[in-house]
């Protein structure tokens, strides 16, 4: 087993979400985002007037559950090409606007905001994604609710695949996967060959935190943590649950 461990640009994120993105993580689909999405919309009880902001949309794999139960769904997104995706799959109707979640272009402005996947803690700076949190808590309304959903230290670290190759359509890819020494951070870097052609290396990377540094994060952010669940199956967080799912409202 390899043990070099490549280097993540800081910026990974500007480059990973590109027009492969979808294609080599196509089981990622708006059928699968489904229970996700009901889960959430139960656990905040939204309802036909909310207004919503999808945070870090992506292709808008979830939006296109939200809207079912309010018309007031906006998605934001860093990655044009997935924006791009999105406004296909959702039609010209929902609003996408590309942006920097550490700079969010709103003010009291949305009821509920939802951030699906581990669509945080990019990076490296602690101060920035602070200033996410800081800047989600802007964004909505008082006593406005949110639903963030993270992975879990604990059993990311007990779980990691260090190594996995997978076909994907036309693609060869292969990913690996370690903890920074420090226990703060976990990363993937991955190769995608057509072939025996290469025709991309991206990089992953993540914050790593313990429940009681999450809930300290969103609560100096400006949030109040009422609830965190370790799945979407509603189970409390424990060191063998996958996810830190948690839900509040603007402090």
């Amino acid at each position: 087993m390899p043990t070099h461990k490549p280097t993540i640009a800081g910026n990974w994120f500007e480059d990973t979400f590109d027009t492969l993105y979808p294609l080599i993580y196509a089981h990622r689909t708006i059928e699968a985002a489904q229970a996700e999405s009901l889960f959430a919309i139960q656990q905040l009880q939204l309802s036909r007037d909310d207004r919503v902001l999808d945070l870090c949309c992506g292709g808008g794999r979830h939006i296109a559950h939200l809207r079912k139960t309010t018309p007031h769904v906006i998605g934001l997104d860093y990655s044009t090409h997935l924006l791009q995706l999105g406004q296909e799959q959702l039609g010209p109707k929902i609003p996408l606007v590309r942006g920097d979640m550490r700079h969010l272009p709103f003010h009291n402005a949305f009821d509920v905001i939802t951030n699906f996947f581990t669509s945080f803690g990019y990076f490296q700076d602690p101060a920035e994604n602070l200033q996410v949190a800081q800047d989600l808590a802007k964004a909505l309304k008082p006593r406005g609710r949110f639903f963030i959903d993270y992975i879990a230290k604990e059993h990311a670290i007990a779980h990691l695949e260090p190594e996995s190759h997978r076909i994907a359509g036309d693609f060869d890819v292969h990913e690996q996967r370690w903890i920074e020494t420090d226990g703060t951070r976990v990363n993937k870097s991955t190769i995608i060959k057509q072939g025996q052609d290469e025709i991309k290396r991206t990089g992953e990377s993540v914050r790593l935190y313990t429940q009681d540094e999450f809930v300290r994060l969103l609560e100096a952010g400006g949030l109040s943590v009422n609830a965190l669940y370790g799945d979407y199956d509603g189970s409390t967080c424990a060191s063998d649950r996958p996810r830190m799912i948690a839900i509040g409202t603007k402090a």
